[in-house]
This record gives C-alpha cells, sequence and structure tokens, in this order.
C-alpha cells in the first residue's frame, strides 16, 4: 500500500517561506548559531574544531547524556537521536507494526503517525477531541471503547498539536493503567514538553514512567532549534529500542556531528532558552485575548495551559481551506487551515515567535475588511 501525501508538509512546502507574516507556526522562535554558541563558554572554538566524522548511530554519548536531564528514569542506554521528529515516527512505526495490527491515535493529529500505520496494512482508529464549550478534551472512556485484542500501539501528543490541549498528571495516569491493563504501547509525542505556562501543569514523559512508553522528544519546538534537525526517543522498552536501532542503520544510519554538536549547547543551556521562549508566549498570549475578545461573535478558543499553538473555531459559514487562502493572498498573512487536519471549520494559530504582533495586525485588517463591511 502506498503512503499518502503528507497535507501539512505540502502546504508548508508551498506557502511557508513566500508568505510574508504568519500566525500559524507551531516551534518556538529560532536563533543563530553565534547566539546559541554564546550561551556556553568555550563552545564556539569546540564547534569550529568539531570532527565531521561519522557518528554513534545511537548518538553521541555525551549528546544522550544531556538528554536524560530532561527525563527521571532515563539512562544514556535508554535513548536514541534521530533525525528530527519524523524519522523516529517512521522507524517505530515499522519496527513495532505488522500489517493486521490496530492503533489508536489521538486526533486530530500529525499524519505520519496515521498514514504510515495504514501504509503498513495496519488499522488506525482515532480517539477524537472533544469540545466543551470551548475546551478541547479527550475522553478516557471513548479510548477504552476504541480497544480490541488486536490494538498494538497508542499514538498520543501532549502538548496536543493542534488543539493545544495537556493532559493532566490524572489523566496521564488513567492512559497509562488502560495501556497496561490491554499490554498496549504508548508512543507519546512530547515535543512540546517544557513549555507548560505554569510549573504545575507539567507532567512526566510517558517513557519516563510506563515500562512500554516510547517518548518522542526534538530540538524544533520548545527550544526553537528545527534547523539542526535532531530527535530523540527515550524508552525503557529494550526490545522496541532494539529494533528500532536495526532499522535506522536503513534511513539515515548516524545523525550530524555538527547539529549533535549544538543540541548538547541548547540541552545544557535550556533552562536559559526556554525562559526566552516563554517570556515570548507570555507576551503574544495577551494580544490573542484581547483580538479574539474583540472578535467574538467570529472566532471562538481555548487559551491553552501549555505550547505554543492553539486551534480556533471559525463561527461563520465559509470552508476554512478557502478562508486560509484568502488571508495569504490579499494580506500575504499564513494560516494553518482545519481541513489540512481533516478537522474543518477550525485553524491553528501559534503564538511561540516574535513576529506575531505584526502578523496579526495584518491578520485583523484581513478580518475586518471581509467580516466588519
Amino acid at each position: 500500500m502506498k503512503i499518502k501525501p503528507f497535507k501539512l508538509e505540502r502546504y508548508y512546502t508551498l506557502y511557508e517561506f513566500t508568505a510574508e507574516y504568519s500566525i500559524c507556526n507551531s516551534d518556538c522562535e529560532a536563533m543563530t548559531t553565534n547566539d546559541l554558541l554564546a550561551l556556553e563558554e568555550g563552545a564556539k572554538e569546540k564547534f569550529l574544531n568539531q570532527w565531521l566524522g561519522y557518528t554513534e548511530t545511537k548518538g553521541n554519548p555525551e549528546l544522550r547524556r544531556d538528554i536524560t536531564a530532561i527525563y527521571d528514569n532515563i539512562s544514556p542506554e535508554d535513548l536514541m537521536v534521530f533525525t528530527g521528529a519524523q524519522e523516529p515516527i517512521y522507524v517505530f512505526s515499522q519496527a513495532v507494526l505488522e500489517a493486521g495490527d490496530e492503533v489508536i491515535v489521538q486526533a486530530p493529529c500529525y499524519q505520519s503517525v496515521q498514514s504510515v500505520p495504514e501504509s503498513m496494512g495496519c488499522k488506525v482508529l482515532n480517539w477524537m477531541v472533544k469540545y466543551e464549550g470551548n475546551k478541547p478534551t479527550f475522553d478516557i472512556d471513548d479510548l477504552e471503547k476504541l480497544i480490541t485484542n488486536k490494538t498494538k500501539v497508542l499514538y498520543l501528543n501532549t502538548p496536543h498539536n493542534p488543539t493545544g490541549f495537556h493532559f493532566s498528571a490524572a489523566e496521564q495516569k488513567a492512559v497509562i493503567d488502560l495501556a497496561r491493563r490491554h499490554n498496549i504501547v504508548i508512543f507519546s509525542d512530547e515535543v512540546y514538553r517544557e513549555v507548560e505556562h505554569k510549573y504545575e501543569f507539567a507532567i512526566p514523559g510517558f517513557g519516563d514512567v510506563y515500562e512500554n512508553g516510547v517518548s518522542l522528544g526534538v530540538m524544533s519546538k520548545a527550544y526553537g532549534l528545527p534547523g539542526l534537525r535532531i530527535g530523540w526517543i527515550a524508552t525503557k522498552n529494550a526490545e522496541i529500542m532494539e529494533k528500532v536501532a536495526i532499522l535506522k542503520e536503513y534511513t539515515t544510519i548516524c545523525n550530524s556531528a555538527p547539529s549533535e554538536f549544538l543540541a548538547g549547547v541548547g540541552l545544557r543551556n535550556r533552562e536559559t532558552i526556554l525562559e526566552r521562549n516563554l517570556s515570548i508566549i507570555n507576551e503574544n498570549l495577551p494580544l490573542y485575548d484581547a483580538f479574539f475578545e474583540k472578535y467574538a461573535d467570529l472566532f471562538s478558543w481555548y487559551r491553552p495551559n501549555a505550547g505554543p499553538i492553539a486551534f480556533i473555531k471559525m463561527n461563520f459559514e465559509q470552508d476554512d481551506m478557502a478562508f486560509a487562502e484568502r488571508a495569504l493572498k490579499e494580506k500575504k498573512v499564513l494560516l494553518l487551515p482545519g481541513g489540512i487536519y481533516d478537522y474543518p471549520g477550525y485553524f491553528r494559530i501559534g503564538f511561540g515567535r516574535k513576529g506575531i504582533p505584526e502578523a496579526l495586525a495584518k491578520f485583523e485588517e484581513f478580518v475586518v475588511e471581509n467580516f466588519r463591511k
């Protein structure tokens, strides 16, 4: 079975670098190599003397040690470093699943966790978001009803893209208890961990607290370093790690040595980077509060408690894809329509970048000119 075209990545390929303004990006503000190296004394000289030979397939040992600081129970041997997040999603699915298996996906979602299993002949069931008023929720009872004796993997994402939903500690425990009873592997996309808006909203990685949990991390989102193309998985399940390692030898084999070095600098100084990124988020959120209060008849939103993204409901009759196309054409403002996620009537916004005030002002011009006449 052929894999489906990746709608979100196709959309960004076409429009991300031609739009002048964007209010939909899912990452935090990036920085220059010079700015990153300046965070650590001696890092620039070490970087310029970086050996450009092959690196270890599992990832540089020092980098894996730096990654363990994000977790409580993960050792360097419980980690494997990859190119970005897409490679580990693909490799994990190929390593763990077989045709005829069933998987459950927290949806709407990043398309590869649906399309890769489907391309392998697996049955994919969606654990769909529900809205209580404007607040997104995922009902544990609904999840339990989807489980059968063929259920192999539960794909999660928290904080959740695109809705902004984030599991509480009690909800996380309930999901793990359910998976444990049915011997289900949990693959948890945690690329927005560490940008909880308050410390009280933080929860541990699933790989930290569940013996069959696999946590996915990446430098791209919370840390704002997507150009490094460095991601990883963390799990205490040695069998899964071995299967994944074998398949990685058919994909990238090893990672970029300069990227691994820079990722280590970023992780050792992540508190500084996260403080900066949370400051940007906290500056942008009141702008959206004011905007959506002003135009409450047109849009509804739930202010997330973690991450740099949210999903906006359109309270009027118009195709979300056409709405986004008009905003891009008339004001050069990029939106991410819900149709990309097969969830029409919504669009995703982001608030982790510095250019939001200007982009939101342009979007307001579009709204006023088209919906306030």
